[in-house]
C-alpha cells in the first residue's frame, strides 16, 4: 500500500471532515472530555494546530496526525495533540510521517518534537529517536 502524508492548510479542513469523522470520534474519546470532535475541528480551522492527513493514490483518507508549535520559555517545539486512522497502517507511512514532522519542526525553529500517547506507542517511536521518560496516568471524577 503506497500511503501519503499531507499537510491541510485551514481553509481546506472542511473538505476532509467527512472521511475522517471516524478517526475524530477516536481522538474526542481519548480526551476524556477535555475536547470534542468540534473543538478539535475547530482548532484546525484557526490554524492553532495543523492537520497531517494520511492518504493513498485515490485520496481516501487513512488516518491523520493533528499538530500544534507550543513556546516555552526557553525552545519552541512540535507537539503532537492527535493521531488516529485505520488499524495496522502505520507500518506503511511510519518513517515518512516522522521524517516529515521532523522536517517542519526543524523549519519552524524548533527545538524537537514530543507529544503524549498510550504505551503501546513506544514501539514505534523509539526506533525513530524518541525515548520514554514520562508517563501520563488519569483519573477522572464523573
Amino acid at each position: 500500500m503506497n500511503l501519503e502524508i499531507k499537510l491541510v492548510p485551514p481553509k481546506a479542513v472542511h473538505s476532509w471532515i467527512p472521511g475522517l469523522r471516524k478517526y475524530l470520534a477516536k481522538s474526542e474519546f481519548w480526551t476524556k472530555g477535555r475536547a470534542t470532535a468540534v473543538d478539535i475541528i475547530e482548532f484546525l480551522i484557526s490554524g492553532q494546530m495543523y492537520l497531517w492527513v494520511v492518504t493513498d493514490e485515490n485520496f481516501k483518507p487513512w488516518g491523520y496526525v493533528i499538530t500544534e508549535l507550543r513556546d516555552y520559555p526557553r525552545c519552541k517545539v512540535l507537539t503532537v495533540q492527535y493521531c488516529a486512522g485505520e488499524s495496522g497502517y502505520m507500518r506503511f507511512i511510519e518513517d515518512r510521517m516522522y521524517d516529515t514532522l521532523d522536517q517542519f519542526a526543524k523549519s519552524a525553529g524548533c527545538a524537537g518534537i514530543e507529544f503524549f500517547g498510550r504505551k503501546g506507542w513506544e514501539s514505534h517511536v523509539k526506533k525513530h529517536g524518541y525515548k520514554m521518560n514520562t508517563v501520563v496516568y488519569e483519573r477522572f471524577f464523573q
